[in-house]
Formats: structure tokens, C-alpha cells, sequence
């Protein structure tokens, strides 16, 4: 009997993305955020002379909440390693300029996660307006 693989795999990141944007337009539909495509197919020269540089997060949400200005999620696929395996070394560039980037924010006052699956993002989002709804 064969199967079709792909039903048995994870969802990949842009499936998870599709899911987590139905979540938010059900739940909060008066939400405003804004969904970094910079990883889109794109000219690289083309797209570093607009100014487009690696980094950045997949959602913000320009709303301050408990303290914070703002929150940034970078969605990752369930069970996506970040690190090498000796934990600390990032796994690739990307995810080295999204950690840095990361910082900088936490920095700012802004609030950051990375999010594995859309769930794990939507429970953040969750409880980031816990308080006060959008």
C-alpha cells in the first residue's frame, strides 16, 4: 500500500503561517499586525538595495500590552532546531541574525518569541491580550 508522505509529515512553515493568520482572523478580527515577507522569492540585490535585511520577524503586533511596546513572533515549524548540537551555536546565519534581532527588541522594551507551530504562537498572542483585547 503506499501513502502520500506529505500527510505524514509536519506542517511546514507555510502551513503554519495559513493557520495561524485563520486563528487570528476568527478569534481577532479586529486585529492589526503586520507579516514580514522577506524571505519571499525575490531578487537579493534588488531586494537589500529597498531595504529589505534578514532579521525579522514573522509577526508584529504593534500594540503595547503589560509593559511591553510591542510583540514580534518568528514562527518556526514544530520540531525545528535553532542551535547546532552543542546548544549554543546557532544553526545558520538566519537564525543568528533572528536571535540578534531578537535581543535588540527585548532590548527596546518590545516582547519576543520564537513560536514552534501556529498553536504555540496563538497562545502567545493569547496571553499577550489577555488583558486587553485588540
Amino acid at each position: 500500500m503506499k501513502t502520500n508522505k506529505s500527510i505524514l509529515r509536519d506542517p511546514s512553515e507555510a502551513q503554519e503561517q495559513s493557520a495561524l493568520v485563520h486563528l487570528l482572523e476568527v478569534t481577532y478580527p479586529n486585529l492589526k499586525y503586520r507579516v514580514g515577507m522577506e524571505s519571499g522569492k525575490r531578487n537579493p540585490l534588488i531586494a537589500k538595495k529597498q531595504g529589505v535585511s534578514s532579521g525579522w520577524s514573522d509577526f508584529h503586533f504593534p500594540y503595547a500590552r503589560n509593559g511591553k511596546i510591542g510583540l514580534w513572533i518568528e514562527l518556526k515549524k514544530k520540531g525545528e532546531k535553532l542551535f547546532k548540537a552543542d546548544g549554543i551555536t546557532p544553526k545558520d546565519k538566519r537564525i543568528k541574525n533572528q536571535i540578534e534581532t531578537g535581543s535588540f527588541l527585548v532590548k527596546q522594551n518590545h516582547e519576543f518569541h520564537f513560536a514552534f507551530g501556529a498553536e504555540e504562537a496563538f497562545k502567545i498572542i493569547r496571553n499577550y491580550f489577555k488583558e486587553e483585547r485588540p
